[in-house]
Formats: structure tokens, sequence, C-alpha cells
């Protein structure tokens, strides 16, 4: 029912949690004028089917390198028309890697697990592994146009993905990153490492919502999304030509 109601405020234009004004990624998406979403780290699409759900109809481009997970990924890719899927994975170099598969699929990842994922989630337990090509987001992003947006949610490979993408990074208009409190994966940086980062490139927080929360304290989020925008005017700096 809450969703129902957001959904009709949505439409007449007014968003309210309790009583304060609140904007999320579609606000974001239709103010950017946004023709083009990136998905790096798609698993079966349930980034696409929300953006659909709520009234996106420009092009989805998603990569999943999980060979069952991708199988489900391209039905719903080519049923819908405007949606690709791709069978890599992204890093910074071109290659092949090592995937840990785990129970719930999402929580796979090429970096291995600390001793401490368990305590979010005992379904991070790694079930196989997989060997997967990776692409570079240069390489694939080469022939797209229009305005960008880039979603990566790649369970601590954000960084990786982000190097090997020099000369898309200054094209995109937003760029969301599902960024760690708490370390799941060894090796992968931390939410005031990845803020310190982006802005070392340009992009500064527009949004930030919590993803899950922890099982062992389930008033504590484990990660949150994070959209972030370019450093323009507005922040004292001069705007991207």
């Amino acid at each position: 029912m809450n969703r129902l109601i957001r959904a009709a405020y949505k439409r007449l234009g007014i968003i309210h949690l309790g009583r304060r004004r609140v904007r999320d990624l579609i606000d974001f998406i239709e103010d950017r004028k946004i023709d083009t979403v990136i998905d790096v780290g798609a698993n079966v699409g349930q980034f696409g089917e929300g953006l659909r759900a709520e009234g996106f109809h420009g092009k989805i481009v998603s990569f999943e390198p999980i060979s069952t997970v991708y199988a489900e990924l391209s039905k719903k890719a080519k049923a819908d028309g405007n949606w690709e899927a791709h069978h890599c994975g992204l890093g910074a170099t071109p290659g092949t890697a090592q995937i840990h598969v785990s129970e719930l699929t999402v929580f796979s990842s090429i970096l291995d697990m600390t001793s401490t994922a368990a305590l979010h989630d005992s379904r991070t337990a790694v079930t196989r592994t997989e060997d997967i090509e990776i692409r570079t987001l240069d390489q694939v992003a080469a022939g797209l146009t229009g305005n960008i947006l880039l979603k990566i949610d790649a369970q601590g490979y954000e960084r990786q993905v982000i190097d090997g993408g020099s000369q898309t990074i200054p094209r995109v208009l937003g760029i969301q990153l599902e960024l760690p409190v708490i370390r799941v994966y060894q090796g992968e940086w931390q939410f005031h490492e990845a803020i310190e980062f982006m802005a070392g490139i340009g992009f500064i927080p527009s949004q930030i919502q919590p993803v899950s929360f922890h099982g062992a304290d389930n008033v504590s989020a484990v990660d949150f999304d994070c959209l972030f925008r370019p450093i323009g005017p507005i922040d004292g700096a001069p705007s991207k030509s």
C-alpha cells in the first residue's frame, strides 16, 4: 500500500517521507534526461526490472559473468526489446578471472570473502568457482552515446571497473555504486574510502540509500547505494565542457 501511495504522490510531483521531501534515482534519471543505463553486475536483472517498473523506457546495457545467472538475465533482456545483456564481467584490464559463486548468487565475487561475511548472511557461502571473461568499461561503452547513467554492483570490484573506464567515466552524468560500511570481501574499499576516491575523479554524492542490514544487528546497514554526480558550478567548480 505504501508503494501505491508513493506512486500516486509521484504522479502529482509530490514525494514525501513523513514531513520531508525526498528524491530518488528515477527523479535523477528524469532530471538528467538519462536515455542509456549501463548495468554492471546485473545478476538476473533486478535493477533493470526496477527501472522499467518506475517508467524508464531508455536503453539498458547489462553485464553478468555467471553463466547460469546470465541465462535468466538474457531471457528478460530479449523479451524487453531495448535491453542488451552481455555475458562477461568488467575490470581494470581485459582477460579472464575466477569468480566465487555464492549460495545466494547476488553475493558472488571475484574477491574472497572475509571471515565476517557469514555473520551478515550465511548465504554468502561459496558453493563453486567459475572462470569468466573480463572486459573493460571503455571497451563495452565505446559505441554508446546520449546521456548515460552507470550503475556498478560488483561485490567489492567496483574500483577495478572504474579503473577500466578512464575514457567513459568523464562522459557519464551519474554513477551509482554499492558501497560497504562493513567489509564482506577481502580487499574491497569501504564507504569513506570510496567517497574520497570518487571526489578525486570529480564526482560527489547526490543520493544515498541503505541496501541491506546486518544479520547480527538489524538496525545497522552493511552497505549503501550511493548515487554520484559530477562536481560542477553549484559546488563552486567550473562545469564540464
